[in-house]
C-alpha cells in the first residue's frame, strides 16, 4: 500500500463564531485545539442551532478537501471523544462518501466512483494524523497545552540526568536548528526565537524529565528535592501567564525562558546531584573533579564529577550555554589546558 500523505495545512476560512481564528494551521490537531478553545470561550447557539465554520485541508501531495462544519453544542461535547471538531466532522463525511457515494442518484456514475474512492482514502489519511494532544515531533510530549506539575510519561526519553546542562543544551539545540536567533543582551550568546508551541513543548519536556528524575535524585542524595519542585512550579505559572493561544506566534520572552528558566532548572538539579555532601558513594567512585562555572550575570555554580568523560561533556555544555568553566581537581591541582575564571 502506498504511503499516506501528511497534511500540509488546515485553513479556517470563516466562521459564524466570533472566537474562531481565521488562519492556517500546520496540523489537524492544531486546528482542532484552536476550535476547542474558541467554542469553549463562545459556545454554539442553544436549542440545536449551529455556527457554520468553513475550512480547507491541504495535503502535501496537493490534494484538497473543502467543507463546512455546522457546529452545534452536541458536536462540541462529542468532539472530546471524537478527537476534535474537524476530525469528527471529516470522519463523518468520509464514512458517508465511502458507504453511500456509489449509490447517490444526484451524481453521475463517474462522480459516484470518485466520491466513494475519496471517502475510503480520506479515512486512511485521517487515521495517519496524530490525534489531539499528541505532538507531531516524534515524541509523546504534547505541545498544545501545558502539563500539570508531576506528569510522567511511559517513554523514558525525557531526562535531565546524568548531565542537566548538556540535556538542556540539546533541548535548546532542537529549536536553534529551525528558528531564527535572538541575541542575549550584554553577551555574545544567542537563543532560538521559539514560538508558543515550541515553549509549550520544551516546558512539558522539562516537566516530564523532572518527574522522572526527582525519584532518582532522592535516592542518590537522600533529600526530598522540594525546593526544585517549588522553583519549577513558579516557572510553570510564569510560562502559563505569558504563552499565547496562537501556536505559531513568537513566545514573548525566549531569552528568559532559555537563559533563566530552563538553565535554572538544570543548575538546580546539577547542584543537588553533585552536592559536596557525598551520599551513597563508594570509595572507588569518589569525586575526582570540581567544576566552577561563572554565569553571564557573574554568579558561580560548583558541580562535582567522577570521571573525565563526564567532565568533558559538562565543559562543552558550559561553553554552549555561555559559561566560562574553571576545572579544578579535588586535590587542588588545576586540570591541563582548562581556562580559569
Amino acid at each position: 500500500m502506498k504511503p499516506v500523505p501528511r497534511i500540509a495545512r488546515v485553513e479556517i476560512q470563516w466562521s459564524e463564531n466570533g472566537s474562531v481564528p481565521k488562519r492556517a494551521f500546520a496540523s489537524l490537531a492544531a486546528a482542532d485545539a484552536a476550535l476547542a478553545r474558541a467554542f469553549a470561550k463562545e459556545p454554539p447557539p442553544p436549542e440545536g442551532a449551529y455556527d457554520k465554520t468553513a475550512f480547507q485541508v491541504v495535503w502535501v501531495d496537493g490534494r484538497r478537501h473543502e467543507g463546512r462544519a455546522d457546529v452545534r453544542a452536541v458536536d462540541v461535547r462529542d468532539s472530546v471523544a471524537g478527537g476534535g471538531i474537524l476530525r469528527q466532522h471529516l470522519r463523518t463525511v468520509a464514512t458517508w462518501f465511502r458507504d453511500n457515494g456509489a449509490t447517490a442518484t444526484w451524481w453521475t456514475a463517474e462522480e459516484q466512483a470518485d466520491y466513494a474512492e475519496w471517502g475510503a482514502e480520506l479515512l486512511r489519511r485521517l487515521d495517519a494524523e496524530p490525534p489531539l494532544g499528541v505532538a507531531r515531533n516524534g515524541f509523546t510530549v504534547p505541545d498544545d497545552a501545558l502539563l500539570p506539575l508531576g506528569t510522567t510519561d511511559p517513554d523514558p526519553t525525557p531526562s535531565l540526568l546524568p548531565d542537566p546542562a548538556a540535556a538542556v543544551a540539546a533541548l535548546e539545540g532542537r529549536f536553534a536548528a529551525v528558528r531564527p536567533s535572538v541575541m542575549v543582551p550584554r553577551s555574545r550568546r544567542t537563543v532560538p526565537a521559539t514560538s508558543n508551541r515550541d515553549v509549550r513543548f520544551a516546558t512539558n519536556w522539562l516537566s516530564i524529565a523532572l518527574a522522572h528524575d526527582v525519584p532518582r535524585l532522592r535516592h542518590a542524595t537522600g533529600r526530598p528535592q522540594g525546593l526544585i519542585w517549588d522553583q519549577w512550579r513558579k516557572v510553570l505559572a510564569e510560562v502559563g501567564r505569558r504563552v499565547g493561544d496562537d501556536p505559531e506566534t513568537a513566545y514573548p520572552d525566549s531569552i528568559s525562558f532559555w537563559t533563566e528558566h530552563a538553565r535554572g532548572l538544570a543548575d538546580a538539579i546539577a547542584a543537588s546531584l553533585h552536592s559536596s555532601t557525598e551520599r551513597n558513594v563508594g570509595q572507588g567512585d569518589r569525586h575526582r573533579y570540581r567544576v566552577v562555572s561563572r554565569h553571564l550575570d557573574g554568579s558561580l555554580v560548583t558541580t562535582y564529577h567522577t570521571a573525565r568523560d563526564n567532565l568533558d561533556a559538562v565543559r562543552a555544555a558550559a561553553f554552549h550555554l555561555g559559561y566560562k568553566p574553571k576545572i579544578v581537581q579535588v586535590n587542588g591541582a588545576y586540570g591541563d589546558g582548562w581556562s580559569r575564571v
